[in-house]
């Protein structure tokens, strides 16, 4: 998912960087072209759908999505060949019927693919995402009649109308509306994985990377592995074996039994060592919680269950953070406050 937003945000900055350079400097020479704007937006609509198809996570048991996804892209990429392969002198007709017929087509079905296919995956599962989803379609929703109101009035946005920017314009509204909403769900909040500013000047280094299968026999060689680096680090200086032992019996045992349902589910650790902080994540293949819901084990109802202690006592000792799904989490150990953990008595 990480990779295909990443496409998506590249092609809306190579997008607005490309009007902004040739309405400036370019006097809309290339965008003159009635064929320019089309061809970039039925690119974009690939990195849309293939957004699509990973957001929130790929439905490896649904193939029919990766099916529609796939048939809208073919017949995409044969509407470019068809009309890179025209030319307006020779062709005027053709090229006509193709700029007002085929691509207004194109964009309608996969708008229509694109919203069946993240409905009907927002139909299992994913309850962390839910209220961020309703906050999404307001979005678009607010993005659509503001985008109306400046189409209608061109005293705001000379050329608006023209080369398919009003379209364009729409998408950059959604877009900074959702990322407005999802930093408000997700980030300005305890529970979920973020990072301070002053994380970028942590010179933080990735020294263990492993997965395995989401049994208990791979779940045991990740046991080994981790501390096997334990030893190798020598963090019993920072941390003592017990303490160790929580966290990595609850990060690991909690991702067996929520990420091991399917027999090809695996189970990810990666470990990130600064000057002052160590990072243990850990990453599975379910379909995640919402850690705001989870109980506190000290609550009079929850002192008879024997569950949720682990993972109560590891956010005593440590920082700990999931990501917006809830099916990975991320613990960091802050060296400077090793007394906490140091002995055990």
């Amino acid at each position: 998912m990480k990779i295909s937003f990443s496409i998506l945000t590249g092609l809306f900055s190579l997008g607005n960087l490309g009007v902004l350079l040739d309405s400036s400097f370019f006097q809309f020479q290339y965008l003159a072209n009635p064929h320019t704007s089309p061809s970039f937006l039925v690119i974009f609509c690939f990195a849309l759908l293939n957004f699509g198809l990973q957001f929130p996570t790929y439905f490896r048991n649904r193939p029919s999505l990766s099916l529609l996804v796939s048939f809208i892209l073919g017949a995409g990429a044969m509407l470019l060949l068809v009309d890179w392969g025209l030319s307006n002198e020779m062709n005027p007709l053709a090229s006509e019927i193709i700029l007002n017929v085929f691509y207004p087509s194109f964009y309608t079905i996969s708008f229509f693919a694109f919203a069946s296919v993240i409905s009907i995956k927002l139909q299992f599962s994913f309850p962390a995402i839910s209220k961020f989803m309703h906050s999404a379609y307001g979005s678009v929703i607010l993005s659509f009649l503001f985008s109306i109101y400046l189409f209608s009035n061109d005293d705001y946005i000379p050329n608006l109308n023209h080369y398919y920017l009003h379209f364009l314009v729409f998408c950059d509204l959604c877009f900074l509306l959702c990322f407005v909403f999802f930093l408000i769900h997700f980030s300005f909040t305890a529970d979920y994985l973020t990072h301070p500013f002053s994380y970028l000047f942590e010179a933080s280094k990735k020294i263990f990377e492993d997965y395995d299968d989401a049994s208990l026999e791979g779940s045991r060689e990740l046991k080994q592995n981790l501390w096997a680096l334990y030893e190798k680090r020598n963090w019993k200086s920072i941390m003592d074996s017990f303490w160790f032992q929580i966290l990595v019996d609850e990060t690991l045992d909690n991702a067996l039994e929520h990420g091991g349902k399917r027999g090809d589910d695996k189970i990810t650790v990666h470990v990130f060592e600064s000057a002052r902080y160590i990072d243990v994540y850990v990453i599975d293949r379910g379909k995640g919680f919402n850690p705001r819901l989870v109980p506190n084990p000290l609550h009079t109802d929850r002192k008879m269950v024997s569950t949720g202690r682990g993972i109560h006592i590891l956010k005593k000792l440590f920082i700990v953070r999931w990501n917006f799904l809830g099916n990975e989490i991320c613990i960091r150990i802050d060296k400077s406050k090793s007394e906490n953990w140091k002995s055990f008595h």
